[in-house]
């Protein structure tokens, strides 16, 4: 698949830092593509970023986009305004005093002629939903609508794709939802690319088709959004994508080999409570805590049979349905789904 995008072992390392900010990092964004980074703060994510846009340069490594090297040691580097990437900016960075036509037709400002430019920017307020909206100001526009008139300016141009640092981040929790279905709609019928840079998980989730993960400038997982979360290759993934469970248990290598004690990790909605435990690896509990979480009810349950030989207690957590009424002091059997 043709890519938008192709980052090759990227290093850059700070003045006076004990570690790298960005250790080896390889990334591809195929066309048509969202990719978000996902990292806590300090992960590298601000620094790749900028890197890729051109606002700063590496120590080493490759930046190629659609095919061309813009910045590799021993050539010359391209500078960001000459690399056709569009950006919405945390903040969106509207200008206060042009209304919304005009933020747009800004992003339109070197396409010739002006007929062209006037048939891109209906093409572009009709795509992202902004019809009778063109005489308004950002102040007279509501969050999701200054974000949709960003996106707008930065998909106008048909950049080879867009960079989009903490989108959600500005946005009342309550439309959340809705905004990222909506953004993300808006950007696959473009066909233009983007790379979200964000810390929320949800968002990854929820909008992008590949996340990369990072943990203090290396990069530790790139897969699907379902493949990140139920099969982590790291705790730290794992733990930043929500809630495990740290529970114990025996590994046989084969007949005659001796077992070895381990720790597996299993996510909440991975386990369901099962009447006939007969068949399956299962581990009994007793209900110590139960807490309503609207969609669901989240059940601590204290375990200390049918994990190992010690006398270790584990706790773990389960999810159910609010239809199931749970007491405390109860004993269940659970197993763990297959996926």
């Amino acid at each position: 698949m043709a890519r938008s995008l192709r980052v090759q072992d990227i290093t850059k390392i700070f003045p006076r830092s004990s570690r790298p900010a960005l250790d080896e990092v390889s990334i591809d964004l195929s066309n048509g593509e969202i990719m978000a980074l996902v990292g806590e703060s300090g992960s590298g994510k601000t620094t790749l970023l900028r890197i890729i846009a051109g606002l700063a340069n590496p120590d080493s490594g490759v930046v190629e986009i659609n095919g061309e090297v813009v910045w590799s040691i021993g050539i010359k580097t391209k500078l960001p305004e000459d690399r056709n990437i569009g950006f919405v900016f945390q903040d969106y960075a509207l200008f206060p005093h042009l209304n919304v036509k005009d933020n747009i037709l800004y992003g339109l400002h070197k396409m010739h002629p002006k007929s062209e430019r006037i048939k891109r920017l209906i093409e572009i307020i009709k795509l992202t939903g902004l019809e009778n909206l063109e005489e308004r100001f950002p102040h007279e526009l509501s969050g999701g609508q200054q974000q949709r008139v960003a996106l707008a300016r930065a998909l106008a141009p048909k950049p080879n794709f867009i960079l989009l640092d903490e989108p959600f981040s500005n946005l009342d929790p309550v439309r959340k939802d809705s905004l990222r279905d909506e953004l993300r709609a808006i950007v696959k019928e473009s066909g233009i690319s983007a790379l979200i840079v964000t810390h929320d998980t949800r968002d990854a989730l929820s909008v992008a088709d590949t996340l990369a993960v990072l943990k203090e400038g290396k990069l530790e997982q790139v897969g699907s959004p379902e493949r990140i979360y139920f099969h982590s290759t790291s705790e730290y993934t794992a733990s930043l994508f929500g809630k495990v469970n740290r529970i114990p248990c025996q590994l046989f290598k084969g007949e005659g080999a001796p077992s070895e004690s381990t720790d597996i990790l299993v996510r909440p909605v991975d386990l369901e409570i099962t009447k006939d435990p007969s068949g399956d690896v299962h581990i009994v509990g007793k209900v110590i805590s139960t807490n309503f979480r609207g969609d669901f009810n989240e059940v601590t349950l204290e375990c200390r049979e049918g994990l190992t030989e010690s006398e270790s207690v584990t706790h773990v957590s389960i999810y159910v349905g609010p239809e199931r009424n749970l007491k405390l002091g109860d004993t269940v059997t659970v197993r763990r789904l297959r996926r």
